[in-house]
């Protein structure tokens, strides 16, 4: 579905889609319009080449239906002061007429929302407005639509990709464990899980197998999603990631250390450098961190000797 359901604050998801758009455009081609007197008359912003965009990031919303009710509801309501407010914006506008009204959200997931855009273009085509082009279409829009000017951010770290990883279903750790291309892994796994847990129970050393290849599944998944949203961002992570791995297995030989203590020394390290990586949230270094060590102790660069 378009865009990612993570949640936003209104005001930050305003702010951030303001940066995106001030990066798209060259400076004195974009406007914003700031609500803080008299409302936004429909509009947060337009560029001279009669684009309009307005902002929305639905709150608590739970079921689809749920979230295409308040979508709908935002987008007639913001519509409706875009009419309403038709001297007021010509003034603002002044020779340029809006063409394209793109309504930005973070996600959106019911085709039924472009259905109601449709209508409510057609609504505003037959109105004639002074500030509206003959050729007005609204559209919707998710930070897919600027990835490059996401990407402009995150160098600068204007913008933290922090995605956590999601919630792994005990069917699909069963399902991994039991694939017979991946019984090399589950015996690395085995093996060293006995040394990392020297003295706990076996319930503890269960625990801590399902961890990491919880977090190494839920990590790759991440490290995809970084990869389609932040291409840049996402070759230095792996470039961090394989000069770690170059020297880890010369380092986990060396030293005098037991084979936990040595295994959350280099998580909390490598974390920490992941961090400083422009572009990475907190959040994000944790998930990418517990992949990058899950996926050492299974294919071995990672010794517990």
């Amino acid at each position: 579905m378009p865009g990612a359901p993570s949640p936003w604050n209104p005001k930050q998801w305003e702010a951030h889609v303001q940066l995106l758009l001030k990066r798209r455009y060259p400076a004195g081609m974009y406007q914003h319009v700031p609500d803080t007197v008299g409302g936004d008359c429909g509009v947060e912003g337009f560029a001279l080449d009669g684009t309009a965009y307005q902002c929305y990031a639905a709150q608590d919303w739970v079921t689809a239906d749920d979230l295409l009710t308040r979508q709908k509801n935002k987008m007639t309501a913001d519509i409706g002061k875009f009419v309403f407010n038709e001297s007021e914006l010509a003034g603002l506008f002044g020779a340029t007429k809006i063409s394209r009204w793109n309504f930005v959200v973070p996600y959106w997931n019911n085709k039924e929302l472009i259905q109601h855009a449709t209508k409510k273009t057609e609504h505003v085509q037959k109105l004639n407005l002074k500030h509206v082009a003959n050729e007005f279409r609204i559209s919707i829009l998710t930070q897919e639509d600027f990835a490059v000017e996401a990407q402009l951010l995150a160098n600068v770290n204007l913008f933290q990709f922090d995605v956590a990883a999601p919630p792994l279903a005990s069917t699909k750790l069963t399902q991994w464990l039991d694939r017979r291309s991946n019984l090399s892994l589950v015996a690395n796994l085995r093996q060293k899980s006995e040394r990392l847990t020297q003295g706990k129970s076996q319930e503890h050393r269960e625990k801590l197998q399902a961890r990491i290849v919880a977090n190494y599944i839920g990590g790759n998944i991440v490290l995809g999603k970084l990869e389609r949203e932040l291409p840049e961002t996402y070759e230095k992570v792996v470039k961090y990631k394989n000069a770690k791995e170059a020297n880890l297995e010369a380092e986990s030989a060396l030293t005098s250390k037991v084979p936990s203590e040595f295994f959350e020394l280099t998580l909390q390290g490598y974390q920490a450098e992941l961090v400083e990586v422009p572009g990475i949230g907190p959040n994000a270094a944790n998930t990418l961190a517990w992949e990058a060590v899950s996926d050492w102790v299974l294919r071995c660069p990672m010794r517990c000797d």
